[in-house]
C-alpha cells in the first residue's frame, strides 16, 4: 500500500503561488471565504482562536480531523526548499517522502539568535508568557524541564511550526503542547497585548516545540525555509549582517 502523506499550507487569504502537491488549509475569520480544500472551522476545531494561535488553529485541526501516513505544514509564503545557491524551489512531494519514510522528521533549518533563545524572547515579546509555560512543565511535565531550560539556555532553534512528520508523532506532540497551551491560556491575558503580540501562543509554540524534539530525539532532516521568489544567497547574506548586527547589540 502506498504511504499517505498530506502537505498542509496554512493560509488567511487567497494565495496563487502555492504549489500544487500541497494541501490548502484556510484559517481565522476568513478562511472559509478563499476557496481552500478545507478550513480550520470544520469538524473538532479552534478556529476561533487563530488571531491568537495562528498557524495552530490548523495545526489543531490536522491533530482532530485527519488521518493519514505522514503530514506536514508550511505557510502559504514559507515552503520546505531544496538547497541551491541562486535558484532555489520548494520540495517536491515525492522528494518529502523519501525523508520521511527513511526515518527522519523535516525541520526548519535552524535559526541562529546571537544571544540565548530566552533572551531573544525577551527582548521581542513579554518573558512572563515563557515564564508561565515553564511553571506549567515543572509541574505537569518534570521530565522535560531539563529539555525546557536547555533549549532556552541554547542560541538556535528551528521557527515557524513548521514540519513533517509521521501523524502518530505529531498526535502526541498535539496532546503534549496544547494541553500546555490552554492551561498557560488562564494566566495569559491578551487584552492588554497589541495586535502583534496577541499572537503570543503562535511565538510560545515554536519555543516549546523545540522542548519537545530535544526530549524526544528523533533523527532530523534540516531544510531551508524561503518564502517563493526568495534568492537564497541573498537572503543567506542578510541574514548573516543581521546575525552580526544583534551580536554587536548585546555586547554593548
Amino acid at each position: 500500500m502506498k504511504t499517505q502523506l498530506i502537505l498542509f499550507s496554512v493560509c488567511h487569504k487567497k494565495v496563487e503561488s502555492i504549489p500544487a502537491d500541497r494541501t490548502v488549509i484556510g484559517v481565522g475569520p476568513n478562511g472559509s471565504a478563499i476557496g481552500a480544500a478545507c478550513t480550520d472551522c470544520t469538524g473538532d476545531n479552534i478556529s476561533q482562536k487563530n488571531p491568537s494561535y495562528c498557524e495552530l488553529t490548523a495545526l489543531y485541526w490536522i491533530w482532530k480531523n485527519v488521518s493519514c501516513d505522514y503530514v506536514g505544514l508550511e505557510h502559504y509564503r514559507r515552503f520546505f526548499f531544496t538547497k541551491g545557491q541562486l535558484i532555489a524551489r520548494p520540495m517536491g512531494a515525492e522528494e518529502i517522502a523519501r525523508i520521511v519514510e527513511s526515518g527522519k522528521v523535516i525541520l526548519p533549518k535552524p535559526h541562529k539568535c546571537g544571544c540565548t533563545v530566552y533572551e531573544d524572547y525577551a527582548a521581542n515579546h513579554d518573558i512572563a508568557d515563557l515564564e508561565t509555560c515553564r511553571n506549567i512543565i515543572a509541574e505537569d511535565y518534570p521530565e522535560y524541564l531539563g529539555d525546557f531550560d536547555g533549549v532556552m539556555s541554547g542560541t538556535q532553534y528551528s521557527l515557524a511550526n513548521m514540519f513533517v512528520m509521521p501523524k502518530t508523532m505529531l498526535d502526541e506532540y498535539c496532546a503534549w503542547l496544547f494541553d500546555i497551551l490552554f492551561k498557560a491560556e488562564k494566566h495569559i491575558d491578551i487584552l492588554t497585548k497589541d495586535a502583534y503580540q496577541t499572537r503570543v501562543f503562535g511565538f510560545l509554540a515554536e519555543r516549546l516545540f523545540n522542548v519537545w524534539l530535544r526530549h524526544k530525539n528523533p533523527d532530523i532532516f534540516y531544510a531551508p525555509v524561503y518564502n517563493i521568489g526568495d534568492c537564497p544567497i541573498v537572503v543567506r547574506i542578510k541574514g548573516k549582517l543581521s546575525s552580526n548586527s544583534n551580536k554587536a547589540k548585546i555586547k554593548r
